[in-house]
């Protein structure tokens, strides 16, 4: 259910003590936008503007995929791998990371597109 392209429109953010939930009327408002490409070869291109750091430079290379958990490659060379808890449904896929803190860098709600 993972391949296939994903179009962001909710998430999630801890910053300092804050939870912050953005929704995809502000998202719209804002112009900002996050799709995600899980292609069947293994490999994934991301295009986004949010402003968040995890992100920041990462726009594609490959994906792994191990039981819930869903690794993002940013490069053939492996310099910088994101791990994710992972769900998907037919229509719906959620993205969780959190620091080793505990804290939520980003929860992310898709929806399918395309």
């Amino acid at each position: 259910m993972l391949p296939g392209k994903w179009q962001l429109f909710e998430y999630y953010v801890e910053i300092g003590d804050n939870l912050l939930n953005i929704k995809e009327p502000e998202l719209l408002q804002q112009k900002v936008s996050m799709l995600i490409d899980f292609r069947n070869d293994k490999t994934i291109v991301i295009q986004e503007n949010l402003d968040i750091m995890i992100f920041k430079d990462f726009v594609g290379g490959g994906w792994l995929r191990n039981s819930n958990f869903v690794t993002l490659v940013n490069n053939e060379k492996h310099e910088r791998m994101l791990a994710f808890q992972f769900d998907a449904s037919k229509d719906q896929l959620k993205l969780l990371k959190k620091d080793s803190k505990g804290k939520i860098e980003f929860f992310g709600f898709f929806k399918r597109v395309g």
